[in-house]
This record gives C-alpha cells, structure tokens and sequence, in this order.
C-alpha cells in the first residue's frame, strides 16, 4: 500500500493545494495522513477533522500560531514544529510527503505558516530525519491582482493532476464550506481571505521537487 502524508498549516490548505489529488490516490488505494500545523481554534479543528473523516484520511492537529503577520518562525518556535512535525511524519510512515511551497511568493502570495511548514519539512528531508526524501512541494502562482487572487499551476511544476469533474465539484463545495467557517468568526468581521482569493479550486492541481517522481496517476512535465 502506498502512503503519503500532506503537512499543511491551516484546517483548509490540503482542501484547497491537493485536495483533487488526495481523493483521487484514495481511491486508489492509498493511505493518507492530514497534518495542520496551526488549528488552535476550535471551529476550524472540527472542519479540518470532519473533511478528513469524509475522505477516510487520519487527521493530526496540532495547535500552533496562526500568524499571518511576522516573519516565518517570528511567533512558532522552529526547533518545536520541526519535532512536531518529524513526530507526525514518522507515525505516518510515508512513501510521499506534501507540502507548501518553498517559493518566496508561496501559492498565491507569501504567508509566514506556510513557509514554516514547507521550511520544516525541506530541512528534516535534508537531515533524513523523515526516513523519506520525495517531498513534493505545491506549485501555484497568482494569476491577478490583490484584491481578487486567483491562481493556477506553474510552468515550471514537474507533476500534474487534472481534476474531473466530479471532483473539482466536490473541492468547491468544501472550499465553500470553509467560506462559511471564516464568514462566521467573530474575530475576522466576516472578511474572509477566501473571497480575496477568488476561487480557490486550481485545476490541474501542480507538484513540483527535487528529483520528485510520482507514479500514476500524475502527469509529468
């Protein structure tokens, strides 16, 4: 059985980056493990929890800063989200690990959790701490202006998947859900960043690392 492991710093990354590739691959027959590396709120665990349970992927929270300002690292301490995240990797047992970008510019713009996440799993990768070294990191890029970000996969990515249908249906409806999750926080005054994003459903969903070399059913460039 193939296993792979997505390490991600909010409840709706994984939805959003690789949620068409990890509902296809479960039908495949692989194993899945969902790591957020910053769910201190509630509401948004129950999320993060219940989409993993509706796809049949173990779900791993752990309650670190959400801190969209600062520089990475500038509210999470790197020495204890890199065990934190070697710990969860290990129980895991992965052939694959995924994550975010290691591009200054990220998926559609730089975000500190997001570069923590990636920064974490690229040096425990280098370390060989992981005990694997495919690591593939999600490759977007923002397509227009801040006020309205959309995006789509870069050239440069070394692995596609075209979403269906069906499945990129399914994606939208969680992305849609998890509108609803940040519409209803008090602490965001309905200014969800999901709206800024525009619509948050790349199609095809794009990987892209070092020597990576995904099997079926990803395409490679």
């Amino acid at each position: 059985m193939t296993k792979a492991i997505a390490v991600v710093a909010h409840y709706d990354d994984a939805v959003i980056w690789a949620g068409g590739t990890i509902k296809r691959t479960l039908s495949l027959g692989w194993e899945w493990s969902i790591v957020t590396t910053c769910a201190e709120e509630e509401h948004r665990r129950k999320y993060f929890t219940e989409w993993c349970e509706s796809v049949g992927a173990r779900p791993v929270a752990l309650l670190f800063k959400d801190h969209p300002d600062g520089g990475p690292f500038s509210q999470n301490g790197r020495r204890v989200l890199c065990a934190a995240i070697r710990d969860a990797v290990r129980s895991a047992a992965p052939d694959w690990i995924f994550t975010h970008s290691l591009d200054a510019d990220g998926e559609y713009g730089p975000h500190p959790n997001h570069t923590e996440a990636a920064e974490a799993v690229a040096s425990l990768a280098d370390e060989g701490t992981l005990g694997v070294s495919q690591v593939a990191h999600f490759a977007y890029r923002r397509i227009y202006g801040l006020s309205g970000v959309a995006t789509a996969g870069r050239l440069e990515a070394s692995h596609y998947l075209q979403l269906d249908y069906e499945e990129l249906r399914w994606k939208a409806e969680w992305c849609e859900t998890a509108n609803g999750v940040e519409f209803r926080d008090p602490a965001l005054g309905a200014n969800t960043w999901l709206k800024k994003l525009a619509w948050p459903c790349p199609n095809p969903e794009a990987f892209v690392g070092n020597g990576l070399r995904l099997p079926s059913p990803f395409a490679r460039r």
